[in-house]
């Protein structure tokens, strides 16, 4: 029996009985174990700064009231359910900015008329 009746046999039924209830305890602090490691991954609280919404964001959020956070010791904890419920209720908006792409064009275009500026003030006008 994967060692609770080993060689030495108990001397009385007390001590059988002992050796029986620490063998069940051990093996069910081992299956405990085992399911704690196998949630691990799938954990439903997940650190503040781990938050898919940005740590500052998700920081004035939970300022707004509109997320909960749970605190043991120094750390924050989000709720992973209570985050996927309010993600679904906001969906991402896109910003009327002009996309990076914009900006360099601009940025090029900025840097093609200085120099056609600066070379036009080195050349002497053709007579």
């Amino acid at each position: 029996m994967n060692g609770v009746l080993s060689d030495s046999r108990p001397s009385s039924p007390a001590d059988a009985f002992q050796a029986l209830l620490e063998a069940a305890a051990e093996a069910g602090a081992r299956k405990a174990l085992e399911q704690v490691q196998a949630k691990g991954a799938a954990s439903r609280w997940i650190p503040i700064k781990e938050s898919p919404l940005g740590y500052r964001a998700t920081l004035d959020l939970v300022k707004a009231g509109e997320l909960q956070v749970h605190g043991i010791g120094h750390r924050r904890y989000l709720d992973r359910e209570q985050l996927d419920r309010w993600l679904l209720a906001h969906p991402i908006r896109s910003n009327d900015a002009p996309s990076d792409d914009d900006e360099i064009a601009e940025l090029i275009a900025a840097g093609d008329a200085r120099r056609e500026k600066r070379s036009a003030k080195r050349k002497p006008a053709p007579q």
